[in-house]
């Protein structure tokens, strides 16, 4: 498979941009034309929506070219990398590169806590305790741009609970209350801007597959009530995109069980289960990459140093250093696993930078 790197004139980072810029939270990031023509037309709502892992290939296997999703898909985009919610929803909530917001992905090693943290969950990778998080949240903090706005709209976020906002925000257990509270939003007096986010099809695929069943079902469901949502709201622009797409899993690489691996590290394993981190001893470095050479046919090694000078992160930063020496990428439909043998093994996955993970529609309903 190919390996796309994030483009950072056509991306979700620019999305965000284009949005916040228009809000009044005004950046110097290159904007997407096609949604500032959008959304100079004046409509009484706008309403973002990120679908979690409704990228191109979950829609194309999903979809009939008919349905109301798919034919009203404008352009694609990429994803950020690492490919996956922690780095992505970040970039997208908050109009920032990786490389400035630094959640780059699900587990980060932090030296002062001698920990590998689990940032959404608030505990160590390793053994599941509980971790203090006040000192990670001060390296980590960023503020999304529906803070930061100074718009005539009034600034609405629809969220899960596990998802905080400090702005006018509704939270929704169940998926059809989700598109209740927007259309309720939306017939509200004056301008309103959703912000809203749900979590599918990302977890069903996760746990079936992105070709299953029950992927198809969600995402059909999920196409179904967007065309019901505009079907009831004349007035209103829809704009949605995933944070990014998925891919089934066919193997597992049991890299925990690398004794001769696991020797040249300083640090453990850590970042995404498609894209790992390695902290490497001193001295060790040689011995290190003749020990991956052994994986050169699943897995592509990077330096990070080389992808910073290439710009997969964004403009350089202090926070670059939370990603290691090096980062192995898995280049074909495989899964590393890091912990033990009894770690997940999901169906679906993502994190990495294949086509399937990377490449994203950018639906544009108005």
């Amino acid at each position: 498979m190919r390996l796309i790197k994030p483009n950072f004139k056509n991306s979700i980072v620019n999305v965000s941009a284009t949005i916040a810029n228009f809000l009044g939270a005004t950046n110097n990031l290159p904007k997407i034309r096609l949604i500032e023509k959008y959304l100079k037309r004046n409509y009484k709502n706008i309403v973002y929506l990120c679908l979690d892992g409704l990228g191109i290939y979950p829609i194309t296997q999903n979809l009939r070219k008919s349905s109301f999703l798919y034919k009203n898909i404008k352009k694609k985009i990429t994803s950020v990398f690492p490919s996956t919610t922690t780095n992505a929803t970040s970039s997208l909530q908050s109009a920032l590169y990786p490389s400035q917001h630094g959640m780059f992905g699900w587990s980060l090693y932090f030296e002062k806590l001698n920990r590998c943290v689990e940032l959404y969950m608030g505990k160590d990778y390793y053994t599941g305790e509980k971790v203090d998080m006040s000192e990670i949240n001060k390296i980590l903090d960023f503020t999304p741009y529906v803070n930061l706005a100074k718009s005539d709209y009034k600034i609405n976020t629809v969220f899960p609970p596990y998802i905080k906002s400090s702005v006018n925000n509704y939270y929704y257990k169940k998926n059809d209350e989700m598109f209740e509270k927007i259309i309720q939003i939306c017939r509200e007096d004056g301008k309103q801007f959703i912000y809203a986010y749900n979590g599918e099809p990302d977890h069903t695929m996760h746990d079936y597959g992105v070709t299953s069943s029950e992927a198809k079902n969600i995402i059909n469901y999920l196409n179904d009530k967007v065309q019901q949502l505009m079907e009831n709201n004349k007035d209103t622009l829809l704009i949605i995109t995933p944070d990014h797409g998925q891919t089934d899993i066919k193997e597992y690489i049991e890299l925990y069980d690398d004794q001769d691996l696991l020797k040249t590290l300083k640090v453990p394993m850590y970042l995404e289960a498609r894209a790992v981190s390695f902290q490497v001893k001193d001295g060790q470095e040689e011995k290190f990459l003749n020990i991956m050479k052994k994986y050169k046919k699943d897995l592509k090694i990077f330096k990070v140093s080389d992808l910073v000078n290439k710009n997969f992160f964004g403009p350089k930063s202090d926070k670059l250093y939370l990603l290691g020496d090096y980062i192995a990428v898995v280049k074909n439909d495989y899964k590393i696993v890091l912990m033990d043998k009894d770690a997940t093994r999901f169906k679906g996955h993502h994190t990495g930078l294949t086509k399937r993970e990377m490449i994203l529609p950018l639906i544009i309903i108005g």
